[in-house]
């Protein structure tokens, strides 16, 4: 099926790319840089050991989103980094690895990320409602997965639309806290010293610190996802890239400073809620609950993100033969694969009531799982390099991007998985069964 009509059933293409800038926008501003800044902080010895990882990750996404950039231009159909690695490996290599790379994101990454975001709402609701009970807040996190998985459905022009709108809201939540910085912020808080040093070396902060930042500028893949559905996507898609990740890497940099100005080292460590907190502190209760709102929408929109576009993963590994047919069908009245949106919010779900408890297990599970593949994408670009681009494709990105994104990416998921164990071993499981699984739906188990 052709790249112009394959993820729509009657060839129209409802996006552009200020759509896809803003699935960039809304699924890298998504909760991490909220609560992100805290757990950082906490792991670093000094301010300018916090603000040196964020400037380390913002190189690491800008290179990460210039490769994403090229291949969605070169590969502009639904699935993205599936199809970057089915096509960039070779016929014979190629389904094998893109297949593994959409199985780990099934079981692993996607369920993992959503249920961060619900259980990061949650606990933003509990800022503003008080203590609940966590069984109440468990309860809590399941509904809004459940409950934007079926709002999904309504089709991707409506999705479309509400993420611009977050997308909007998002960047109003960062500029305001920038904001606070420059007129309520502490220059000298900046530069002050932290009370206590945390356990470890350079190379442990390091790595930890990579785990929760990388995290908090996931998520520009997001925009190769929909490709098949965007008009004139060999322009759109990487120019939709590339404008959402230089918008969030300056709001990323400047809330930090702001947040270090606000609440000092010591502060941002010991908070759970730093930018509601920094906001309650600049201006009074009202405007942290005012802002801890925000950020429940913001969440919200992060798993509106996740539902418009990994979906589409499983619809090109369905169209593949290597997934359950059914994930392959589109909604004649939505352009959804609805049975691949169930299936995904389904997993969430499940994710969330085994790891409500421990945010912090969620996230170093996912980052050895999710570091593999994306340093896989950094190789296809390699495979690439000096190959003459399809017509129409703006974005070319110099090899030493992919090299600096892979090299960055295999150290994280070295890193994650030593220093990490246990939870990354739940992801390396993963991938030994979807060996079988692969040949399992190669011979014909895709009914």
């Amino acid at each position: 099926m052709s790249a112009d009509t394959e993820a729509s059933p009657d060839g129209a293409r409802p996006l552009g790319m200020l759509h896809v800038a803003a699935i960039v926008v809304g699924a890298i501003v998504g909760v991490g840089i909220f609560f992100t800044p805290g757990s950082l902080a906490r792991a670093m010895p000094s301010p300018a050991w916090v603000l040196g990882i964020w400037l380390l990750g913002g190189v690491a996404s800008v290179a990460g989103a210039f490769v994403f950039a090229e291949l969605g231009g070169r590969f502009p159909q639904a699935g993205g980094l599936y199809v970057f690695l089915r096509e960039g490996f070779g016929a014979r290599a190629g389904p094998f690895v893109a297949f593994q790379y959409g199985w780990l994101q099934l079981l692993v990454v996607q369920p993992g990320s959503m249920a961060i975001i619900a259980i990061v709402l949650v606990d933003h609701v509990e800022f503003l409602t008080g203590a609940l009970d966590p069984s109440l807040k468990t309860t809590m996190a399941v509904g809004v997965t459940a409950l934007f998985t079926g709002a999904n459905l309504l089709g991707l022009k409506t999705g479309g639309r509400i993420q611009i709108v977050v997308a909007a809201l998002k960047l109003g939540a960062l500029a305001l806290l920038v904001l606070l910085g420059v007129f309520y912020g502490d220059a000298g808080r900046i530069a002050q010293a932290r009370s206590t040093t945390p356990e470890g070396g350079p190379l442990t902060w390091l790595v930890l610190g990579l785990i929760p930042v990388l995290f908090s500028f996931g998520g520009a893949y997001h925009g190769t996802y929909v490709a098949g559905s965007v008009k004139d996507a060999r322009r759109a898609v990487p120019r939709g890239i590339l404008l959402g990740i230089a918008v969030v890497l300056v709001g990323y940099l400047g809330v930090n400073v702001a947040l270090l100005g606000l609440l000092g080292h010591d502060g941002l460590a010991a908070s759970t809620s730093p930018a509601a907190e920094a906001t309650a502190l600049a201006l009074g209760p009202l405007a942290g609950k005012v802002l801890a709102g925000v950020i429940v929408v913001s969440a919200a929109g992060i798993l509106n993100t996740i539902c418009l576009g990994f979906p589409f993963v499983l619809y090109a590994m369905a169209r593949d033969g290597l997934f359950f047919a059914k994930a392959g069908e589109l909604s004649a009245r939505t352009g959804r694969p609805a049975a691949a949106v169930a299936m995904q919010g389904a997993l969430a779900c499940v994710a969330i009531l085994v790891g409500a408890s421990r945010v912090d297990v969620l996230l170093k599970g996912i980052t050895f799982a999710d570091a593999l593949f994306q340093g896989g994408v950094a190789i296809v670009h390699l495979r690439l390099a000096g190959t003459p681009l399809p017509p129409g494709v703006l974005v070319r990105a110099p090899a030493v991007l992919a090299w600096i994104f892979l090299l960055l990416e295999v150290g994280l998921a070295i890193g994650s998985l030593a220093g990490a164990p246990v939870e990354s071993a739940y992801g390396a499981v993963v991938l030994i069964v979807g060996v079988g699984a692969f040949w399992a739906f190669k011979r014909g188990g895709t009914s």
